[in-house]
Formats: structure tokens, sequence, C-alpha cells
């Protein structure tokens, strides 16, 4: 008995579920090599809805590509329904290098709707920085 009222002490006061909730994770890299001189980079990421409503269909967000403080590339994500993924993919060109040195990013969520609390209802996992 005791602990069954230990655990509806404990469970009345969890937080609610987060209505939306967009989680950016999973950064790749793939190298393609254009020539001699040059290097193709394919910079993949994963952006995922991990709440449990979707997202409003009038947000608008995008994801930026940051590279030493200067933003490299942006494309726009859509609105995402409940446990929805959607995978953002940016081609940057640099100068071939062997031994390629460590490629060091940062990929930023940007909600650009004005409407926070039902498309993301948490800031925690809006930035991903990765050393691919």
């Amino acid at each position: 008995m005791l602990a069954f009222a230990l655990a509806a002490v404990l469970t009345s006061g969890a937080p609610s579920s987060c209505p939306a909730d967009p989680l950016v994770t999973n950064a790749r890299l793939k190298i393609v090599r254009a020539d001699s001189r040059t290097d193709n980079y394919v910079v993949t990421v994963d952006v995922k809805n991990g709440g449990v409503d979707a997202q409003p269909t009038d947000t608008t967000q995008h994801l930026e590509l940051v590279r030493a403080g200067t933003r490299i590339g942006s494309q726009p994500v859509p609105a995402l329904g409940p446990s929805q993924s959607y995978v953002a993919a940016f081609r940057v060109q640099l100068p071939h290098a062997r031994p390629r040195a460590p490629f060091a990013v940062t990929l930023r969520y940007v909600l650009d709707s004005k409407n926070a609390a039902r498309a993301n209802c948490s800031t925690a996992n809006d930035v991903l920085s990765a050393t691919l």
C-alpha cells in the first residue's frame, strides 16, 4: 500500500508531455571527391518531432549549418507530425587536403513562426555540434 501511495505522489508531480518538440540529431558526413583541388561534402542531419502532437500546419522553420561561427547553409523544414522525422542535407565545398582535417559544424534549428508554444515547447535539443 505504501508503494502505491508513493507512486501516486510521484506521478502527480510529473511534467505533462510536450506537445511538439523538434530534436536535431544524428549528424553524418559523406565526402565526394570532385577533383584534386576540391572536395564536396554532404552533411546530413535528422530533425524529429519528439512531441506527442503535430506542429501546426502554418509553422515555418529552418535548419542552419554553421562552421567557425559563420552560417554556410540554410534549409527549410516542413511542419512535422508526432514522431515524424525529416532528413536535411547540406552540400559544402572545401579545398582538398590529405589527411582531411576534422570537420566541425553546428546545426541549429530555428523557428520562424510566432507559435513557439505549439510548435516547439522546448529548446533543449535545438542545437547540435558535431565533429565529422
